[in-house]
């Protein structure tokens, strides 16, 4: 009587798995790749010796980012502004950085999404997770540096980037930042001349 034959030793199931296991691991990586930083809109104008920002940002979260704030965990997102100038004979040189920090968080008996600055400690509340993250992504009159503390005849840039992260959790909890290994989602620099 022949032996039955095992399915794992059959050639044509190996070939099945291992196509399966391609297709799960292409899912798993544009499920990674859904969450983005856009920078829609930069700009700088100078007004009363002070420059201003203003800028457009989209934010769209990952699957794992979701999950985190919905399970309670908060986000922080930091806007990082960095002014640099022009050098004519080596790298450019950054003279100056400010961070703009925010957390967003979901509170679950209320169901709105609160949002904190945490530079300013101003906080809004918004009944729906776009609303916050249009909120959050409206940069409107933010002062970046004195003109005086720039100097007169160089070439300054202006350049921004944010990046949405989950707080730093201590304890037990610490262990979501293992779990959640996919949470961090960080933009791209956007980069421009700070004009007079």
């Amino acid at each position: 009587m022949p032996r039955a034959e095992r399915c794992y030793d059959n050639p044509g199931w190996r070939l099945a798995a291992a196509g399966l296991f391609v297709v799960l691991m292409l899912q798993a990586g544009s499920a990674r790749a859904e969450g983005s930083i856009e920078i829609r809109e930069a700009t700088t104008r100078l007004q009363a010796g002070v420059w201003f920002l203003d800028a457009d940002i989209v934010y769209t979260l990952n699957a794992p980012a979701l999950e985190a704030l919905d399970s309670g965990v908060t986000l922080d997102v930091e806007l990082t502004i960095r002014l640099t100038q022009r050098r004519r004979i080596i790298w450019d040189s950054t003279f100056a950085e400010l961070k703009q920090r925010y957390s967003l968080q979901y509170h679950a008996l209320t169901e709105r999404y609160i949002l904190r600055n945490l530079n300013s400690g101003e906080q809004e509340t918004y009944g729906t997770l776009a609303g916050a993250l249009s909120g959050l992504g409206t940069v409107r009159s933010l002062p970046i540096i004195d003109d005086a503390l720039l100097s007169r005849g160089e070439r300054h840039y202006v350049a921004i980037r944010a990046v949405v992260d989950i707080e730093e959790l201590g304890g037990p909890l610490a262990l979501i930042r293992i779990l959640w290994n996919d949470w961090r989602i960080a933009g791209d620099w956007v980069r421009w001349r700070l004009d007079r």
